[in-house]
């Protein structure tokens, strides 16, 4: 029990923040964190090794997170819909284009097709090392990669035209 103490004091704030960035909602972080490590108390004899034990809990945590999606008959795109932009330092005309912006990015990223989203919220919200994320998929580093590179290219496009995709 002391190991797992130590394993949630290391990965714990990781984890929250990697949720906050699926739900967009501090509270449904901090309840999906806690199911997060209920999970993997009860199967940590499931624990192959072969991907870090960070990116083992964000996996936990993202299908505690569809799974709620799931039984509350919503999809993610509701769910990230709720981000919101916290930089209180800018303008109000600043402010209205960064939203816009905002915008217009998390709409592209909530286009893409699978694996893209996945591996691109993964890397950029949860932090998650390409080569973590390879190994989770039983992929290449280079595929891994690749996919977050066209992943970047597939929102660079979709945000530069708007709303037309």
């Amino acid at each position: 029990m002391a190991v797992f103490k130590e394993i949630y004091e290391e990965y714990g704030k990781k984890v929250y923040r990697f949720l906050l960035a699926l739900t967009g909602n501090a509270q449904e972080a901090e309840e999906l964190l806690q199911e997060t490590f209920y999970q993997a108390f009860l199967h940590v004899d499931k624990f192959e090794g072969r991907c870090s034990v960070y990116t083992w809990l964000c996996q936990i945590g993202k299908n505690a997170w569809l799974q709620e999606c799931r039984r509350k008959k919503r999809f993610s795109e509701k769910e990230l819909e709720k981000l919101t932009i916290t930089d209180k330092s800018p303008s109000p005309e600043e402010f209205s284009i960064r939203r816009e912006e905002y915008e217009h990015i998390r709409q592209a990223v909530q286009r893409l097709e699978e694996p893209y989203r996945e591996v691109f919220v993964m890397h950029v919200f949860g932090g998650v090392k390409l080569k973590e994320i390879a190994l989770e998929y039983g992929k290449t580093e280079s595929w891994a990669r690749v996919t977050y590179y066209r992943a970047k290219q597939k929102i660079c496009g979709q945000s530069m035209r708007g709303n037309e995709v």
